[in-house]
């Protein structure tokens, strides 16, 4: 027989929300069977510590071991923000066609570019490649730091064998 999956939940303040750029509560949620890694099942960002149990709860989670290991959460909460990373330099996403015919895409030239999403730290940041007909998201990444975006922007220099960048202002 089988036993019935076990579920712990973890929450720590201050961790960052890499849709929204801030700080707040993260909350994970897993289960380990027979020993076995742990399998997130679901996780929320929020500006409130309550939040996170009301977000498990509405998920349909009602049982649960709460875990103040930090350790473990921060190992939970790196695995998905890795994930994460592979999954936005991987994803290359054609944009629409309008974009071509707007700015600042009508007014450059042919080209691969990085964009920030804003001026402080946390940001996003893109590499956008305008080719004559299409404008392409090649890799996007959330930077935390100057340091993380240089080595985005080194990173896609390497992949696209490039020596200079144009950039565009947000």
């Amino acid at each position: 027989m089988a036993s019935s999956p076990f579920y712990y939940l973890g929450v720590v303040p201050n961790l960052l929300n890499p849709i929204h750029l801030v700080y707040e509560w993260f909350g994970v949620l897993w289960l380990e069977e027979d020993h076995h890694f742990p399998v997130i099942v679901g996780y929320w960002f929020s500006k409130e510590r309550s939040d996170i149990t009301q977000n498990a709860i509405l998920s349909g989670f009602s049982k649960w071991t709460e875990i103040s290991d930090q350790q473990i959460i921060m190992r939970l909460y790196q695995s998905i923000r890795n994930k994460q990373k592979k999954q936005d330099w991987e994803n290359r996403t054609r944009l629409s066609i309008r974009t071509i015919f707007k700015s600042p895409w009508n007014e450059v030239s042919s080209g691969l570019y990085i964009i920030k999403s804003r001026d402080i730290y946390p940001l996003h940041a893109s590499a956008i490649l305008k080719k004559k007909f299409f404008v392409w998201l090649e890799h996007t990444a959330v930077c935390e730091t100057e340091e993380e975006l240089h080595e985005f922007m080194n990173q896609v220099k390497e992949e696209h064998q490039i020596e200079l960048f144009m950039k565009i202002k947000h």
